[in-house]
């Protein structure tokens, strides 16, 4: 495993407890449509996408470029001295793609340190995967079966599509709507259960390894 990795799978608690956490939402290949913040419990959605401004407005979400965006978050790092943690190296690719940032030296990989977390602490449980929902499962963090599984283009694109064919968001249809909300859902339950499965991680990693 190179150096940069060997620190990106590691963090203590109480850099757990302070990190910000960040999921983006979008297509593949493409600038992110959504971004998810989690910061001491509270929930920032950012809609990166213009063509989302409808539904932004509806749900009282900010807009702005994933440009600006990524420079705040950035700035709020180094000025309060807290790590951002994203799963696995897509948000930090994804990051450095659009927003032309590189964020090595304060990006934690939760992906690497639930890897680690399981191998050192409970290598006796399976596990069906290594992707989130399958450790949200491993540590029996709630998440609706009705969010389904990898559905965020499909909503993204649903809704997309409506609102520059009705101009207007009380104007697409109530399922529309609907998965306007799941998106989001999908999105916070992202945020916190890696919030809550990387604090865990460091708590037992930290007893173990003492």
């Amino acid at each position: 495993m190179p150096p940069t990795n060997k620190i990106e799978a590691r963090l203590s608690q109480a850099e757990a407890e302070r990190a910000m956490y960040i999921d983006f939402e979008g297509f593949e290949d493409h600038s992110p449509s959504l971004l998810g913040i989690l910061i001491d419990n509270t929930l920032e959605q950012i809609v990166l996408d213009t063509r989302l401004s409808l539904a932004a407005e509806a749900k009282n979400l900010r807009v702005a470029t994933v440009q600006d965006s990524v420079r705040h978050l950035l700035t709020q790092s180094k000025a309060e001295d807290r790590l951002i943690v994203a799963y696995s190296q897509h948000e930090k690719n994804v990051i450095k793609k659009f927003a032309q940032t590189d964020l090595t030296g304060p990006y934690r990989d939760a992906r690497m340190i639930a890897r680690r977390w399981r191998t050192i602490c409970h290598t006796d449980r399976p596990i069906n995967g290594h992707g989130l929902k399958d450790f949200l499962e491993f540590i029996d963090f709630p998440r609706g079966t009705y969010l389904g599984k990898k559905k965020s283009t499909s909503r993204l694109k649903s809704v997309g599509d409506m609102l520059a064919r009705r101009g207007n968001y009380q104007a697409i249809t109530p399922v529309a709507k609907a998965k306007w909300t799941k998106l989001l859902e999908h999105n916070a339950i992202d945020c916190r259960g890696m919030c809550a499965l990387v604090v865990l991680a460091a708590k037992e990693l930290g007893v173990t390894q003492r």
